[in-house]
């Protein structure tokens, strides 16, 4: 009974304690957070991760799977730009595709995307055939619109992407994390790779994930003040 109530006084102080480093000493009001889900789900995804990093300027966008990415991206864009930026961009899988094509519409300073395809889904490739209406397998696939015109984005601010390396299954056209691959998950070179050993969705509930998302935010923020060039 001791061992339970000790569990449950360790889970509510990591719920109103936020990890290592206080963000109101970081000076959040110079950067809003943008908070963006992942292919079928909505910004209560997000729970955990908000509750440990605790912005004060936030705003979780939504968007529908089921409609084509550039009408979403024209709908998100709009969204964003009725708060100030400039921005920092947090995405999970799809999300971090959007926050990609976002910085050429809005002002990113700096991002984290979690557990983002980059290079396309081998699998949507092939499940288009049996499926050829869903929408989300046009947008993933390698070949795809966004991926392609993805692939032309020139980054020229600090981006981190984290790879979930735990999860795999046989059917994703090699070592994956239950979703994606880690091969595209890894298939840019403009950006930051950490590894973390978790599943696609696992991801969204690490304290570990927390970490990295304070600690790049801080940098972002810090290089911002003293106007150095990430």
């Amino acid at each position: 009974m001791f061992l339970v109530q000790l569990r449950m006084m360790n889970l509510i102080k990591k719920w109103l304690i936020p990890l290592k480093v206080g963000i109101d000493e970081a000076g959040s009001d110079e950067l809003t957070v943008i908070w963006v889900h992942g292919a079928n789900q909505s910004g209560l995804s997000f729970q955990y991760l908000r509750s440990l990093t605790r912005f004060k300027n936030e705003l979780v966008v939504e968007y529908d799977t089921s409609h084509k990415f550039k009408d979403n991206l024209a709908m998100l864009s709009n969204e964003i730009l009725k708060v100030k930026g400039p921005y920092f961009m947090i995405g999970h899988s799809l999300g971090g595709l959007y926050a990609l094509h976002l910085t050429k519409h809005v002002e990113v300073a700096g991002a984290v995307s979690i557990s983002t395809p980059f290079a396309g889904s081998w699998t949507a490739d092939w499940a288009r055939f049996f499926v050829p209406t869903y929408q989300l397998f046009r947008d993933v696939g390698r070949r795809s619109i966004p991926i392609k015109e993805s692939q032309n984005i020139k980054l020229t601010v600090d981006w981190t992407q984290i790879v979930s390396t735990k999860g795999n299954v046989p059917y994703h056209g090699g070592k994956n994390d239950g979703v994606c691959t880690i091969k595209s998950m890894k298939s840019r070179k403009d950006m930051e790779l950490i590894e973390v050993p978790h599943t696609h969705f696992e991801v969204m509930c690490s304290d570990l994930v927390v970490e990295i998302i304070l600690g790049r935010y801080q940098k972002v923020l810090r290089s911002k003040k003293t106007g150095n060039a990430i």
